[in-house]
């Protein structure tokens, strides 16, 4: 195992400014239409993304490498901002204009798309494998979790396997004297080293001790879901119609995030980054002084990024050390329902399998953990930067529990949380406010 010192630390960006072009855009890639001479026949796919310039820019590149190698298939790759990734998805998908191929998140895996039977079950033969059993055992244990029903049904191959870290600016810890190898372990020692850390300009905070991402209904579902995994709160009870929300250990993990802002003063939300083309722009520009972090973020240190080299990935903060939790969460991909049609079946299912069959140059290029059994063990993963903290982190890993009608919830919670950000109310008081809402939601 590699120790917690990078090789490089700026991960291989190779096309990244054609990436942040493309992504800008939100422009959809789409092959030539003539690549085919004579009388055969071509299938067209659609397949659509979230933006995230490195990934934009190796799935670009996998795509036309896959048209090239396969004339008979044409694909349509669009990218759809993040702030409407969510919502135009689920709309097409219920007016059958949606792409075939989805690129989509644990959460809403389980919560709606599932569910409501709006992506079909995986064809393991199809994806190269001999069987289900062939399938799960290629990936490690957790891998499928984000994609399986409570019978066992999977429905989608990972894009890339979160897990959530820390990530310290090591050149401002040594500037008020700290010592970026001793990271705050608890959330009391967050609050003491936050408030060196932090800086202001009069009363705007300029270095924020410890900072959150403050973008759509997912970041904030992320987020309090790090917490509330820690408190042992959820949304809702396991009968699925129980709200619990308002219980005490969802307070705790609300007061976390409003105590960062309005009891130790090392957080604003008003002077946050709301660029969602790239979420991490305030640790990138040294905004930040901790925050969290997910492999996929180094992919956005560049050279020119103003945080350089001063950067480690560290342990995540903890409600209580002795028994650490930190959440999982994954993108898979998955077919539309709707792709009945052999052909586009076929090519669908022949292009998942072409974008999971290089993990190795995922991790190198994009910091995507595409978890095969021995992941960890590869050439790319040995000289991926702070190996062992992810590794360790996800040892610890926990998916987040799954709430009926997660769009809803998500849309409600949104609001919630940024009532007792952004106007100071108490979070049991927001919490309670927000019963109702959820108990309507579950239940329609």
């Amino acid at each position: 195992m590699a120790n917690s010192t990078p090789r490089d630390p700026r991960i291989n960006r190779r096309r990244f400014t054609q990436g942040v072009a493309a992504t800008a855009a939100a422009a959809g890639i789409t092959a030539p239409a003539a690549r085919l001479t004579g009388a055969q026949e071509q299938t067209t796919i659609k397949f659509w993304t979230h933006t995230h310039p490195p990934m934009v820019d190796l799935n670009t590149e996998l795509v036309e490498a896959f048209m090239a190698e396969n004339p008979d298939i044409v694909v349509e790759y669009e990218i759809i901002p993040n702030n409407e990734f969510a919502t135009k998805m689920l709309t097409s998908m219920g007016t059958g204009t949606g792409p075939d191929i989805i690129n989509m998140d644990d959460n809403q895996m389980r919560s709606i798309y599932m569910p409501r039977g709006l992506v079909q079950p995986v064809d393991p033969v199809a994806l190269g494998f001999e069987s289900l059993d062939a399938l799960k055992a290629a990936y490690i244990p957790t891998a499928l979790t984000g994609a399986t029903d409570v019978d066992g049904a999977v429905y989608g191959l990972p894009s890339e396997f979160n897990v959530t870290a820390a990530i310290v600016n090591t050149a401002a810890f040594e500037e008020v004297g700290l010592d970026p190898a001793a990271p705050p372990a608890s959330w009391d020692d967050v609050w003491t080293q936050g408030m060196q850390l932090a800086v202001r300009d009069g009363d705007t905070l300029t270095r924020r001790g410890f900072g959150w991402v403050y973008l759509h209904a997912g970041w904030y579902h992320n987020q309090l879901g790090t917490l509330m995994l820690q408190t042992g709160g959820e949304y809702v009870a396991e009968d699925g119609t129980t709200v619990t929300v308002n219980s005490p250990e969802m307070a705790a993990a609300l007061g976390i995030w409003h105590d960062a802002i309005h009891v130790h003063g090392i957080e604003d939300p008003n002077v946050a980054n709301t660029d969602s083309t790239v979420p991490y722009q305030d640790v990138l520009d040294g905004n930040i002084a901790m925050s969290f972090f997910n492999p996929w973020g180094m992919g956005l240190i560049t050279p020119d990024a103003a945080i350089g080299e001063n950067w480690s990935i560290v342990p995540l903060p903890q409600a209580n050390p002795d028994a650490p939790v930190t959440p999982l969460y994954a993108y898979y991909f998955a077919i539309n329902a709707l792709t009945t049609d052999e052909a586009k079946k076929a090519a669908a299912n022949k292009l998942i399998g072409y974008l999971t069959s290089v993990p190795d140059r995922w991790l190198a290029e994009v910091a995507f953990i595409q978890p095969r059994v021995g992941w960890e063990e590869s050439e790319a993963a040995l000289a991926m930067p702070y190996i062992d903290v992810w590794s360790s982190e996800m040892l610890k890993g926990q998916f987040l529990p799954v709430t009926p009608n997660a769009e809803q919830v998500d849309a409600i919670m949104m609001s919630t949380i940024q009532s007792s950000l952004l106007e100071a109310v108490p979070p049991q008081e927001a919490l309670d406010a927000a019963v109702p809402e959820i108990e309507t939601a579950i239940s329609s």
